[in-house]
């Protein structure tokens, strides 16, 4: 009989395992291929030579401020990502490689697809307008003078410039021949720079299926199975507003660690763990390291100082030194020459621009609607003084329509809200940890 409870309990796990997997797995990839179409390809072809060329000076440690600083998730790419042969769909930079350079993407169909959207008839036209343009700027050069008139529209004439108009398929191929090697690299499926970009998104998938497990255990802490599944959806669902400016390799490795620390700190797990996770954590953004520090001291290391705990005291302290150090360490040592790119201070702009007041308050309307529920949960009770600073240091140092900036204090509500959600719709008197009950 006990054999019979063990596996049915064993297959209950493996079950809720299995589901909890399918739903990371398939947001990670939609995530991913949207932020690949959206965001990575907003200038096709341009964007992967920018992020191929930063990535190079970065690697070289001749990058730009802070980027430079947050070096950790560029050496991941470097050295392990771009390795694993994993190909993503970017349509757009493909499509005007197959037009650019693959006589084979001229079918018939694709000829149609041309003469259907840019008329023989409309091209006729362009090429009359053109030639009036010339006619006109040749008698405004040479009035009067139509021996001179006749003879350069005689050599204009001669560069064939109309067939350019009339053979799309001739015109973008010749064009694809003369683009040189460095940025045609980029559009070849097999070059070593396209390797470098599927790196990027390679990265971005992986790591973006480990934050969302992540996620899930955290909401375990407070919420039950399917609150928790629905936090995971709900943080998903967020994650879109901030793909406007999603281009930067450290943003989910340092939401990754973040939200292990807040784990860590919620379980008071290994204390070595979130040491580890905590240096870590400063190679990809040591505000976020300091951050994750602060929750951990406002939760165990004010308790700590309380009950005369000296260690655990200590260890809180050392949590909050080491992102510190780690900055010094990072901008004054190991890449002193790095310069900002942008003004440090941004407050000004912040006030001023209706898009840092708007973005941020739609991001954070359902954690500030549900705010109040903090009373009912210990841990949020105990930590979270740390949210003020948080908004603040982002105001002054970040520009706050680019509302990744805030993706941490999303993570850390995610509990609340569904709970307080949950405690809204059924008329629940508390919200308590999943734990205690």
């Amino acid at each position: 009989m006990a054999d019979h409870h063990l596996k049915f309990a064993l297959s209950a796990r493996t079950r809720r395992a299995a589901v909890v997997f399918l739903f990371v797995f398939v947001l990670s990839y939609v995530f991913t291929s949207v932020s690949v179409w959206t965001t990575d390809s907003r200038f096709i072809t341009v964007s992967r030579f920018i992020r191929v060329y930063g990535h190079e000076n970065l690697i070289r440690g001749t990058g730009y401020a802070p980027e430079q600083y947050r070096f950790g998730g560029f050496y991941l790419v470097e050295n392990f990502f771009k390795y694993i042969p994993l190909k993503w769909y970017d349509v757009y930079n493909t499509t005007l490689s197959d037009l650019l350079i693959s006589e084979e993407t001229w079918t018939e169909e694709m000829q149609k697809t041309v003469d259907k959207f840019f008329p023989q008839d409309d091209r006729e036209e362009m090429i009359g307008e053109v030639q009036r343009v010339i006619d006109k700027t040749l008698e405004s050069f040479f009035p009067g003078n139509a021996l001179v008139q006749n003879l350069l529209r005689g050599m204009i004439d001669g560069l064939h410039w109309q067939g350019y108009l009339t053979n799309i398929e001739e015109t973008l191929l010749t064009l694809g021949e003369m683009i040189p090697e460095n940025i045609r690299n980029h559009l070849l499926e097999d070059s070593e720079e396209t390797r470098l970009v599927n790196g990027y998104f390679t990265s971005r998938f992986f790591l973006f299926m480990i934050l969302l497990t992540i996620i899930y255990f955290l909401c375990r802490e407070f919420l039950n199975t399917v609150q928790s599944l629905f936090g995971v959806v709900l943080f998903a669902a967020l994650v879109p507003i901030a793909l406007q400016d999603f281009l930067q390799a450290e943003t989910v490795l340092s939401l990754v660690l973040f939200s292990s620390m807040l784990l860590l700190t919620k379980r008071d797990g290994s204390r070595l763990v979130l040491l580890l996770v905590t240096i870590l954590c400063c190679t990809a953004r040591t505000d976020h390291a300091l951050f994750g520090a602060l929750i951990y001291g406002l939760m165990h290391g004010i308790e700590s100082l309380r009950r005369r705990q000296w260690f655990g005291a200590l260890f809180s302290a050392l949590l909050l030194i080491i992102p510190v150090a780690a900055t010094a360490l990072i901008s004054v040592f190991l890449f002193p020459e790095a310069e900002y790119y942008v003004d440090l201070i941004q407050l000004e702009f912040n006030i001023t621009h209706l898009w840092s007041w708007i973005f941020p308050s739609i991001l954070l309307l359902l954690p500030i609607v549900f705010f109040s529920q903090i009373k009912h949960v210990e841990f949020y009770r105990k930590t979270w003084p740390w949210i003020p600073f948080f908004v603040a240091a982002n105001f002054i140092v970040g520009k706050t329509a680019e509302v990744r900036l805030f993706l941490p204090l999303v993570i850390y509500s995610i509990p609340l809200v569904i709970g307080g959600m949950k405690r809204s719709l059924e008329g629940e008197e508390d919200l308590t940890d999943s734990r205690e009950v």
